[in-house]
């Protein structure tokens, strides 16, 4: 075995390389909105297992892989068709244009990709992701688990769906942990306009924070007649926790608190 070889799997483990197999990486392709008219934009090719299907069905396809050796072999393999990029994504300046991601991302930076993503100032139209099951339930909250704050400072923006389960067996070396395809889909119209979306956050955290039944958290900025109203309306219980109400309840609670707080200026 060559000493770059031999590099190149002691790196395995440190930049949590578990490769998907062909059949599997075609599979989740399939699963895509991706077209022709798509720049799409690949985070860690490793092996090109997800390139060449997406190379078949995208317009531009933008390779970021950090391992030089891979990068080597992709450009060696796709140089012609793709414009293979040796970098962290997290490094990685995101397109000022129209674009999509897809990748099989490192579990250990699956947070902070997600958050590059999410809270870019032009951030991608659509995220196909093959992450962490467990990350993913808290990403997407109810129906797929409990609402998180994860879940609730998202959903506002976008619309997540697990789409796709994969084996362990589907990965080489196969993982310790169960893995999901996730999809992110920025949404056309926010459901909280950007100049609330820190009130909204602000009311979340705090909540969630506390760790009360909502309607004890609530009790700081809306009456006992107002909260009764609520949980009338909105159909939650006196002792539910912040977890187990629904986004759109949530989104109904701030709304009203937004209200309230107009009329209030209104008559001042």
């Amino acid at each position: 075995m060559s000493g770059r070889a031999r590099s190149t799997r002691a790196r395995r483990a440190e930049l949590s390389q578990h490769f998907l197999r062909d059949a599997s990486a075609s599979r989740l392709v399939q699963a895509t909105s991706i077209s022709k008219s798509d720049l799409i934009v690949e985070i860690g090719s490793g092996r090109g297992a997800l390139t060449k299907p997406v190379l078949k069905r995208a317009g531009r396809l933008i390779a970021v892989e950090l391992d030089r050796y891979l990068v080597e072999k992709l450009r060696q393999r796709f140089g012609d068709d793709a414009d293979v990029i040796e970098s962290d994504f997290l490094d990685f300046a995101l397109p000022s244009e129209d674009y999509s991601v897809i990748g099989n991302i490192p579990y250990s930076k699956s947070t902070e990709i997600i958050r590059k993503i999410s809270e870019a100032s032009y951030p991608p139209l659509d995220a196909w992701l093959v992450v962490q099951r467990e990350l993913a339930s808290r990403m997407c909250g109810l129906p797929f688990s409990n609402e998180s704050l994860w879940s609730l400072r998202l959903k506002p923006l976008w619309h997540l769906e697990i789409v796709d389960r994969l084996r362990k067996t589907e990965f080489d070396p196969p993982p310790s942990v169960d893995s999901v395809f996730l999809h992110m889909s920025l949404r056309g119209r926010a459901l909280i306009d950007s100049s609330e979306l820190d009130s909204y956050l602000d009311l979340i955290k705090g909540t969630f924070q506390n760790n009360r039944p909502v309607v004890q958290s609530l009790r700081r900025v809306l009456t006992k007649r107002q909260i009764r109203r609520l949980a009338l309306d909105l159909r939650f219980a006196n002792d539910q926790l912040p977890n187990s109400l629904m986004f759109e309840q949530w989104l109904g609670i701030f709304r009203f608190i937004q209200r309230d707080a107009a009329t209030k200026v209104s008559k001042d």
